[in-house]
């Protein structure tokens, strides 16, 4: 399960004035066009941070998003943390 609030790099107690700030700081940075001087796959990775970017903006942007998205966060249990740590990895790298 992605954490919306690392991608973001806002803690869960976050207003939502902070989570526009830290969207505009990461989409502005992550943005294909702000790319110029990257190869393709430099670019292709960003688009895709910036896809997860926007997917988390939209989910703690929204009050019945973000209060489903943190119930269901804190009911995750985590049987392999090898397996979770793994998943993560490939998700990010």
């Amino acid at each position: 399960m992605i954490n919306h609030f690392s991608v973001l790099g806002i803690k869960p107690s976050a207003k939502e004035d902070e989570i526009k700030k830290a969207y505009k700081r990461l989409s502005n940075k992550f943005h294909p066009d702000k790319m110029l001087n990257a190869s393709e796959g430099e670019k292709q990775q960003s688009a895709s941070m910036l896809h997860r970017i926007q997917s988390s903006y939209e989910v703690l942007i929204d009050p019945k998003s973000r209060k489903a998205f943190i119930r269901d966060f804190n009911n995750v249990i985590v049987n392999d943390p090898t397996i979770a740590m793994r998943e993560l990895w490939d998700e990010y790298y």
